[in-house]
């Protein structure tokens, strides 16, 4: 199990405190429910901004860069000196990498030493909210259909099943895949590192019909809602559905802002307008996003490909393949 003093000693921005404190939010589901429950915990804390598709950041008009450089990065990992970020994907491409652009930065794969090479199949398999639910001692809250909304967290739900179907774009079919390992590893993180126990008592019903039916009808009320589901890869078990990033269209700041509020109205977890506020008005800065296959990457050595390339964000997307935005750092 993760140790809580340890972490907060070295990330003192996560305690549970009436400072003040800016954040900048990830465009997705997990981002906003993350942000939900660390306004709550956090009531002097102000979101100032949104991560759009890993290309754009949109932050308050009445907010400088280096305003947002010097925020809170949530459901994200950023990778710059000065950036206080936490996020899980995947970093290195061996544990022993050495990332000093993640100085301030906590990472959940880190924690445990995951990387590309190495207990890949290991890897963080729930969102961020599920993180800060541990760190907060928050159970999923006894609300309805707070637990499958919370499941739907980074299709956490789907992870957490022994089968799945997966898209076959070019033949507009799908596949059966089996997700045993998939089931196994949410399971080993909810009984180790993640332990919180509603999670835990709730983890052998998501791979049932029941739950299913359950989300199904959820998934048509957030559509009603004017939420956007987005693409997904691999389909549950029982009635192939995705899960629901629900990343922004049209206005940014108004879709955000319409999220957040959803999403505290449907887990209790409450905030007050001013911690919004800023997301009223925003501005632009946007980066560069540039696709590159890993083996020049190994061949450089990833940090010195990073400070070469002047990255400020990226993802492995398949094992030979890194995305990254550049032209944000300045």
């Amino acid at each position: 199990m993760l140790n809580k003093a340890s972490l907060y000693a070295k990330h003192a921005w996560l305690v549970p405190s009436r400072e003040p404190l800016n954040l900048i939010i990830g465009d997705d589901l997990d981002a906003a429910l993350s942000a939900a429950l660390f306004l709550h915990t956090h009531p002097n804390a102000k979101i100032i901004g949104v991560y759009a598709k890993y290309q754009t950041v949109y932050y308050s008009a009445m907010s400088a860069w280096q305003d947002a450089l010097n925020a809170a990065w949530l459901d994200l990992d950023i990778y710059h000196a000065e950036c206080k970020s936490l996020g899980h994907h995947i970093l290195r491409l061996n544990p022993r990498d050495k990332l000093d652009g993640f100085a301030k930065s906590l990472n959940l794969n880190d924690l445990w030493g995951k990387a590309l090479d190495k207990h890949f199949d290991e890897k963080y398999p729930l969102g961020t909210v599920h993180f800060l639910m541990w760190l907060y001692q928050q159970e999923i809250p006894n609300l309805p259909d707070a637990d499958v909304l919370l499941w739907l967290a980074d299709s956490a739900y789907i992870n957490a099943q022994a089968n799945a179907f997966r898209k076959r774009y070019r033949e507009g079919q799908v596949e059966w895949v089996e997700r045993a390992g998939f089931k196994w590893n949410v399971k080993s993180w909810l009984h180790g590192a993640i332990q919180v126990k509603s999670l835990q008592q709730t983890f052998e019903q998501v791979d049932t019909l029941a739950f299913e039916e359950r989300m199904r009808a959820f998934q048509e009320k957030m559509n009603a809602h004017g939420f956007t589901q987005g693409e997904g890869q691999v389909a549950s078990h029982h009635l192939k559905l995705f899960g629901y990033q629900c990343q922004p269209t049209g206005d940014v700041g108004a879709f955000v802002v319409r999220l957040l509020e959803f999403c505290s109205t449907q887990t209790g977890w409450k905030f007050s307008p001013a911690q919004i506020e800023p997301l009223k008005t925003l501005q632009a800065k946007s980066g560069k996003r540039v696709s590159e296959n890993l083996e020049r990457v190994r061949a450089q050595g990833l940090e010195n490909f990073l400070r070469a390339q002047n990255v400020f964000s990226y993802v492995f997307t398949h094992f030979d393949t890194i995305n990254y935005t550049t032209g944000l750092n300045a």
